[in-house]
């Protein structure tokens, strides 16, 4: 049951970085758009690809950083890839 606690481990995480109504609305229209730009980049539709990708992520930015106060999960996430490999002087 490891994998069925990792999921529910996933799911209380995503849901307590996306408890505002207007970020979840935000992330509802921005994935579906990120992926569409991922589709079209593919397809060689390179311009009104990196438009929607880039908007994508824009609508997901601005629900984390105006509404959950918070920072995106991919920032974080290279944040800490950074932290485990590359050793910063301070």
């Amino acid at each position: 049951m490891k994998i069925i606690d990792e999921i529910l481990r996933y799911v209380k995480n995503y849901r307590s970085r996306h408890a505002n109504n207007i970020n979840l609305v935000l992330h509802i229209i921005g994935i579906p758009e990120v992926l569409f730009g991922l589709f079209q980049l593919l397809t060689g539709k390179w311009k009104i690809g990196l438009l929607n990708f880039f908007l994508g992520y824009l609508w997901q930015w601005i629900g984390h950083t105006y509404f959950e106060k918070d920072e995106m999960g991919e920032i974080i996430g290279i944040k800490k890839l950074i932290e485990k490999y590359i050793r910063i002087p301070k």
